[in-house]
């Protein structure tokens, strides 16, 4: 447990950096690039880059004498978009689509006492595609409401060690629905902030040793809007 607080902690310090440096060297291009959005331009309408932090659903599971051997919990994750929106009627409605990347603190562990295995999931990345629909709020149309859907893809390398210490390994790729809703505001220039809530939808065909519960993902970003 100790280790693995080392590793967390290790994990969001390294992440962290590469956040900073990403929105530094972003702010040095938006300082001096001439456009300058009014009042009147479409707040949330183009191609965006976007950044999120925070804690997601992680599980995976070892196929052990057919029964799928599952291991959850929250774990950190930074995640890259790039996407395309826009906004329709009269800039009140919004329909988008993005490409995601993120880096997971995905590992697990789990022990099989049917036949004293202990089970370790590697995750370190995950790769997905979403959809936003939302609507503007306000006179100025600068809050954005909506509701996601993402389809995400992990793989987990899997290593299943006895009591004799011999493992041996395998391979878990997943692909399941993300969804939720989410609530985006500009502060500053071409930067907005969000914060999103949400949850997993996974079905099993095969036996399992438990259900995958419903955590929630929480994240916070940032997005720039060219």
């Amino acid at each position: 447990m100790k280790q693995n607080s080392i590793k967390f902690g290790q994990l969001a310090i390294k992440y962290l950096s590469l956040i900073v440096l990403l929105l530094t060297t972003t702010m040095s291009i938006s300082q001096n690039h001439d456009k300058k959005k009014s009042d009147t331009d479409k707040v949330f309408d183009g191609f965006y880059l976007g950044l999120n932090v925070g804690s997601q659903n992680i599980f995976g599971g070892a196929f052990i004498d057919n029964l799928d051997v599952l291991s959850q919990k929250n774990g950190f994750v930074v995640e890259f978009s790039s996407g395309y929106r826009k906004q329709l009627l009269n800039d009140r409605l919004l329909i988008g689509a993005a490409l995601q990347f993120g880096l997971t603190d995905g590992d697990l562990e789990q022990v099989d006492n049917r036949n004293q295995l202990k089970i370790d999931y590697e995750n370190s990345f995950q790769f997905g595609y979403s959809f936003n629909l939302g609507v503007t709020l306000g006179k100025k149309k600068n809050v954005l409401a909506y509701a996601y859907g993402s389809v995400t893809k992990r793989r987990f390398n899997i290593t299943i060690t006895d009591i004799n210490r011999t493992s041996f390994s395998q391979l878990d790729e997943q692909r399941f629905l993300r969804y939720g809703i989410g609530l985006e505001t500009p502060i500053y220039k071409n930067f907005s902030i969000k914060a999103t809530v949400g949850t997993v939808n996974v079905d099993y065909d095969e036996d399992t040793n438990m259900d995958v519960d419903d955590k929630f993902d929480f994240n916070l970003g940032v997005v720039y809007q060219f």
